[in-house]
């Protein structure tokens, strides 16, 4: 395995996306997903953005990329189709520490953004390290087939006994068992059942 899955909490964090186009718009499409406080560069940008940007989910400078823009984010994507820009950010978000995705360019990630299958609070990411992105998403809908909508309202509700599940079975072993019990039987049926 070359890359560690992990799930950031990017919520109320400062991200930045270097692009206007689609392939920007799709990255910046799942920062706000996240409830991500995103920053777009970018001279022009592509409709979806432009819808994203008036509805006041996005800031934009329309501008092009400057190295005195990487500073202040957590995380930044290059996404610009031009591989010197795209090169420059990566070095500046390097530089300062900041998580960088350079799409289409895996030597110049530091994380790989999956394909995502999401059944909130259910969420599975299937990812080939960017080797056959393609493939991924085909992997994803795949188990779009398998896991239907429901597990997310499974999982909700698991949610929201959790607390009081802790207090009542104060051992690990007894609280597995208990939801062992519960994702595998009737409850389970029911609530999957709708």
């Amino acid at each position: 395995m070359d890359n560690l899955p992990i799930f950031l909490d990017l919520k109320d964090k400062s991200c930045l996306v270097v692009g206007g186009g689609v392939v920007a718009a799709r990255k910046m499409s799942l920062l706000c997903r996240v409830k991500a406080k995103i920053t777009v560069v970018s001279p022009a940008l592509s409709v979806t953005m432009r819808i994203r940007v008036g509805a006041g989910e996005v800031n934009w400078l329309a501008t092009s990329f400057s190295t005195e823009l990487v500073m202040n984010f957590v995380l930044a994507i290059a996404a610009t189709g031009d591989d010197d820009v795209n090169y420059q950010v990566y070095q500046h978000a390097k530089a300062n520490n900041i998580l960088v995705n350079v799409t289409d360019n895996p030597p110049l990630c530091d994380f790989i953004l999956p394909s995502i299958l999401e059944r909130s609070p259910i969420v599975v990411a299937v990812s080939s390290g960017g080797e056959s992105p393609i493939l991924a998403r085909q992997l994803r809908a795949c188990l779009e087939t398998l896991i239907p909508p429901s597990y997310g309202r499974l999982g909700a509700l698991v949610g929201r006994y959790r607390d009081a599940v802790k207090t009542k079975f104060s051992t690990l072993g007894m609280r597995r068992r208990f939801w062992e019990s519960i994702l595998q039987g009737p409850v389970a049926d029911h609530v999957l059942a709708g």
